[in-house]
């Protein structure tokens, strides 16, 4: 008799019992907190899931205001990046009536705010108001025709979310969806606290009690004292067919948005007021460039009823204030509050004032 064919027959049948034990054990815990998931519902996409309120228990603006773009507690939405986050829903509703939803997103390009302004649309058969807050992303070659900037990569963005297919609305299960429907469970459970807003505001500043203008001064000039903006002299010229080949793609973009709102809808378009410091040198090609893509704008805008242009991007007691700015594009929670309010008198009061232009209607 062998003895070491029957030990090695032994040893396989125990390593495939232990094997087999192992797999179904693994398959039976994956399976268990895969379920885990598709109950609590993290993101509010299962269709199958308990009808409960979730909430945004994470700052990834891109995994959590999809939930809230769907919702029919609001009739109007804000969108744009993290210069136009700041507007507050609740001081808007107050101003220009309806019920806003603030569904900016950090270093959104144009590709990706069209995504949560159709996701929006998508589910608002009437909508009260919409404002569109622009910047370089929009205007500037090499920026604006791109899907993703910064350091947000494709991965970054949960598509699934964004799409009208319903076949593809179950999350995936990796460790950090695990950690959201954790957090989401005791934020049902009211045994933890979320910091984001339900209407999607967040202050995402510092608070104002730690500003330093020192710091902020640094992030603007790279100096702690202020510097000037040196014109160019001879300033740039360029003809009138030079201007209209200048190429601004994702125009095309902000020029769907507005035309899949209904006439009755009103469209607030804003240039976002950068710091004068970050804004284009006068008398250079930039500010060409600019001045171009803001008649452009105006062009799309006059095509649409219930449309408003308003421009913060100039020289004004607002850009031209270092304490108003934690950089040259993020204003201070003050300055949000304050444009709130020039939005209403511009819109609602037909005022003028200073610290905007009313590009349209003039």
């Amino acid at each position: 008799m062998d003895t070491r064919n029957s030990s090695t027959s032994s040893s396989e049948r125990e390593w495939r019992g232990f094997t087999g034990t192992l797999i179904s054990v693994l398959v039976a815990v994956t399976g268990a907190l895969y379920l885990f998931v598709l109950v609590i519902d993290p993101y509010d996409t299962v269709p199958f899931s308990p009808d409960i309120e979730r909430v945004p228990v994470d700052g990834i603006q891109r995994l959590f205001h999809p939930m809230l773009a769907k919702r029919a507690a609001f009739d109007s939405a804000v969108i744009g990046n993290s210069n136009i986050r700041l507007l507050e829903p609740e001081q808007l509703n107050g101003i220009l009536g309806g019920s806003f939803a603030n569904l900016g997103m950090n270093a959104a390009s144009s590709w990706e705010q069209l995504q949560m302004f159709r996701l929006f649309r998508r589910h608002h058969q009437e909508i009260g108001t919409v404002i569109f807050g622009l910047d370089y992303l929009w205007c500037v070659a090499g920026w604006a025709d791109q899907n993703f900037v910064g350091s947000v990569a494709a991965t970054d963005f949960p598509e699934w979310m964004f799409d009208d297919s319903p076949w593809n609305d179950l999350p995936p299960l990796n460790l950090p969806v695990l950690a959201h429907a954790w957090r989401q469970m005791l934020a049902g459970a009211g045994l933890s606290e979320y910091e984001p807003g339900l209407d999607g505001y967040t202050v995402f500043t510092k608070p104002m009690a730690e500003y330093d203008l020192d710091k902020a001064r640094m992030e603007i000039y790279g100096a702690t004292e202020p510097k000037q903006k040196i014109r160019v002299d001879p300033p740039v010229r360029m003809s009138a067919p030079e201007r209209a080949e200048l190429p601004y793609p994702a125009l095309d973009r902000l020029d769907s948005m507005l035309s899949e709102l209904d006439p009755e809808t009103r469209k607030i378009v804003l240039f976002v007021p950068y710091h004068r410091y970050f804004q284009a040198t006068p008398g250079s090609r930039e500010e060409i460039v600019w001045d171009e893509c803001k008649s452009r704008v105006v062009a799309l805008a006059s095509a649409h009823e219930n449309a408003y242009v308003l421009d913060f991007m100039i020289e004004s007691d607002i850009t031209t204030a270092d304490e108003n700015y934690w950089d040259v594009k993020h204003y201070t929670v003050p300055i949000a509050e304050l444009l709130g309010s020039l939005i209403g008198k511009a819109v609602v009061e037909g005022g003028t004032d200073p610290r905007f232009v009313l590009l349209y209607p003039e």
